[in-house]
């Protein structure tokens, strides 16, 4: 069976978000741009992330915390709550210096020459107790003390 795309997208990763992160293909939407960007922290490519942020230069103090941040987390589900032509609202869960964490989040897109980027977004301080008996936040199924909860050790 083919790999799952990270972004939840319920397609295979070769179909979805990899001829993207290549460049064979371009977003066609502000959400696809998104599901990519997620993606793209999830394999560490923080190139791809430079490149699809819209009228922004980053030092290289910035490449290295966002670097260490992708590579250094766990990254477990992406949940998009709403989508527009030039928003998405989303939900990321990841394991990060032991601790579980969520990133909510309303990205703002542009499109330029034909090209979606990412703007800005508004981030939601969200605190969220994640509870050992409930279905693990990566989707697999299985209670979250079976599953995720035993990273954060």
């Amino acid at each position: 069976m083919d790999k799952p795309c990270y972004c939840k997208s319920n397609k295979a990763f070769f179909q979805c978000c990899e001829p993207l992160l290549r460049v064979l293909k371009v977003p066609s939407t502000a959400e696809e741009l998104m599901r990519s960007r997620y993606t793209a922290y999830c394999l560490g490519d923080v190139y791809y992330l430079q490149v699809t942020t819209h009228d922004h230069t980053w030092s290289d103090q910035e490449l290295k915390f966002i670097q260490d941040w992708a590579d250094n987390s766990i990254w477990q589900h992406l949940d998009v709550l709403q989508s527009s032509e030039d928003t998405v609202e989303f939900k990321a869960y990841y394991i990060f210096e032991g601790k579980q964490h969520m990133h909510h989040e309303k990205s703002r897109f542009i499109k330029v020459n034909d090209l979606w980027k990412y703007v800005d977004g508004e981030v939601y301080e969200n605190k969220v107790k994640f509870m050992r008996n409930e279905p693990c936040v990566c989707g697999s199924g299985e209670k979250y003390k079976r599953c995720c909860f035993k990273k954060l050790q």
